[in-house]
């Protein structure tokens, strides 16, 4: 599979939050700079998959742009991903001959295309998005494909009635919209993933070569305008955005098999305050003290916060962003996320906690994030819920479900 990484940095919002009824919220937490952050996300990224090739593009802002800040950031992707081929540039694909141009570097039938900047490889596994792909691959019947690798609680709690129409869309804005509007008939579980169909243009998951082809190189986008047509992201974050330009041209939307994985991946660094999920439920994350030095200090079972520590608690039922008097994740030691596993120097062990209470609080946090909207909830297949579960419990083979439930 092949990394393409494209992606802006600035100090501005690219989005009107008020315009959209929510209002940006890290909670507690602090706002690291967008440099430290994407540097997170490329750290991370680097070791989530056995990258064929990496193709990262990080354009940045005249804020941030100086001459040093930018040498510091190639030298840290070029170490980062020390071992792949790596194509690095500071400007990224806009137009549509940038697009066709990284086509002709995509030498996989896979690509992880990101347009942004702060998405981290969370999976305690550093087999688990190898795992998902390989049984993806399987599926020979169909040429477009979307794996979702990122916004794990939004797409699977969405995976069989689709999402219900965003708040701040339609005439009138859809504030109240309580019901989905569209099923899946095509839903279906499997032993590893969900799958339906349908049509997805985010900048945040793993497409086939020939989608990207789909998206990218079919038709002229400068035939509709007088206009230069950019499209830095296929989402939008512009005038246009990818789904906008294809009916303008009269072109069909590209029907893809959609798989959505039972545990999550990457994770939004901000959180998902765009889709009403509070921070109590699925909060903003940060940055972990000592990361970057490989000098993580993790305090586990403990009920207290410790500064310049990462706090892991699942029975604490706060999360720190949400309210001081909880932790920053709730995780068991055994899935804690892949990335930290060689930077941690210090570990304190609360020697009161017992491994199975610990594993029974980590499971409810994985219910809450994914059971997060009551709009949704009454459509989320309990056999859905157990397949979630399961996976989980294959890193504790000494427990079955009943009794960690």
């Amino acid at each position: 599979m092949v990394l393409l990484f494209n992606c802006f940095l600035t100090n501005s919002t690219p989005n009107n939050w008020s315009q959209i009824n929510v209002g940006y919220d890290r909670g507690n937490l602090k706002t690291p700079s967008k440099i430290d952050v994407v540097k997170y996300a490329l750290s991370s990224t680097a070791k989530a998959y056995p990258w064929k090739r990496a193709i990262i593009n990080v354009e940045i802002d005249k804020v941030y742009s100086t001459p040093v800040i930018k040498q510091e950031l190639e030298e840290f992707v070029k170490e980062e991903f020390k071992g792949i081929e790596l194509y690095f540039s500071h400007t990224r694909n806009k137009f549509q001959e940038d697009w066709v141009k990284t086509y002709e570097l995509i030498n996989d039938d896979f690509i992880y295309y990101q347009g942004n900047h702060d998405h981290i490889f969370f999976n305690s596994s550093k087999d688990y998005l190898k795992n998902f792909l390989d049984e993806v691959k399987k599926d020979n019947d169909y040429e477009y494909k979307t794996l979702i690798v990122s916004h794990w609680c939004e797409y699977i709690r969405s995976a069989k009635c689709g999402y219900i129409y965003p708040y701040w869309t339609g005439q009138p804005p859809h504030y109240n919209q309580q019901n989905p509007t569209e099923f899946h008939t095509s839903y279906n579980e499997t032993k590893n993933y969900v799958e339906f169909d349908g049509n997805h243009f985010d900048s945040y998951n793993i497409i086939t070569k020939e989608l990207y082809k789909n998206w990218f190189l079919e038709g002229n986008w400068d035939s509709i305008s007088s206009e230069r047509i950019e499209i830095p992201r296929t989402e939008g974050v512009g005038k246009y955005s990818l789904a906008e330009i294809k009916n303008y041209m009269g072109h069909t939307h590209p029907n893809q098999k959609v798989y959505v994985p039972y545990q999550e991946i990457f994770r939004h660094f901000d959180g998902h305050f765009h889709q009403k999920i509070p921070t109590n439920i699925s909060p903003s994350i940060d940055i972990p003290p000592g990361y970057f030095e490989k000098k993580m200090k993790i305090r586990y079972g403990y009920d207290d916060y410790k500064e310049d520590w990462t706090n892991i608690n699942p029975k604490n039922p706060n999360y720190y962003a949400h309210d001081k008097s909880g932790v920053d994740y709730k995780f068991t030691l055994d899935d804690i996320p892949y990335i930290w596993k060689d930077r941690i120097s210090e570990l304190d062990i609360n020697p009161e906690i017992t491994e199975e209470e610990m594993l029974q609080y980590r499971l409810q946090a994985v219910l809450t994030e994914m059971y997060n909207d009551n709009r949704y909830n009454p459509h989320i297949e309990k056999s859905l819920e157990t397949k979630v579960l399961n996976s989980y419990m294959t890193r504790f083979p000494q427990f079955n479900l009943d009794e960690a439930s």
